[in-house]
């Protein structure tokens, strides 16, 4: 994996590197014709993300309903454990299939984008690192309000809320960084060419 620069880290860059939005420049989002959207590897990756995008809003919701008085402590936890399991069980699996599978069909085919998929796979290193930091806050969080003590339900859950907010943040761009340089390319040679869809 090449080195990725300072510049170019998830967090610090605003979308895909210009020397990465060539294609996305000739063929942007609103270009992109269902066939492509709903092919059978595009439309089931799509897919994916629009599951990770869920289940961030949903927490999202849930960490909102629990600030404004909205749901009781039991629910919200119930909630927060259901909905955190599936992410990170998901996510996982989802990274392990794009680093190991996904992204080298692209970069045989394709070397001059390599240092994307490079970009893209170091995202999953910095991304799985503020998932680190989310579990220790979480589990802080769970432990927190199953212990039964006098607490601040605003203050902790305020304080856990700042670390899902960042892990949102990087994934979220992280997914649409992805979809940018990945599209692109299955819009200009198709599924077939990287041997995907089958």
């Amino acid at each position: 994996m090449a080195d990725i620069l300072e510049i170019d880290q998830l967090g610090k860059r605003n979308g895909l590197p210009d020397s990465l939005r060539e294609l996305l420049k000739k063929y942007p989002r609103d270009t992109w014709e269902e066939d492509v959207l709903n092919g059978n590897w595009v439309g089931y990756w799509l897919g994916r993300h629009s599951v990770f995008k869920e289940i961030s809003f949903a927490i999202n919701q849930s960490l909102h309903n629990i600030l404004d008085n909205k749901i009781s402590t039991d629910k919200f936890l119930s909630d927060y454990i259901q909905l955190m399991n599936l992410m990170l069980k998901n996510l996982n699996s989802h990274h392990t299939v794009e680093d190991n599978y996904i992204f080298p069909k692209f970069s045989q085919k394709i070397e001059k984008f390599s240092y994307g998929l490079d970009l893209l796979e170091n995202d999953h290193h910095l991304i799985h690192s503020s998932i680190d930091n989310v579990v220790v806050e979480g589990n802080s969080l769970i432990k927190t309000i199953n212990d039964n003590k006098v607490f601040d339900i605003k203050k902790v859950v305020g304080s856990y809320k700042t670390v899902n907010d960042t892990f949102e943040k990087l994934l979220m761009a992280h997914l649409n960084d992805e979809e940018d340089l990945l599209i692109p390319l299955v819009v200009k040679y198709g599924e077939k060419y990287f041997d995907l869809g089958h």
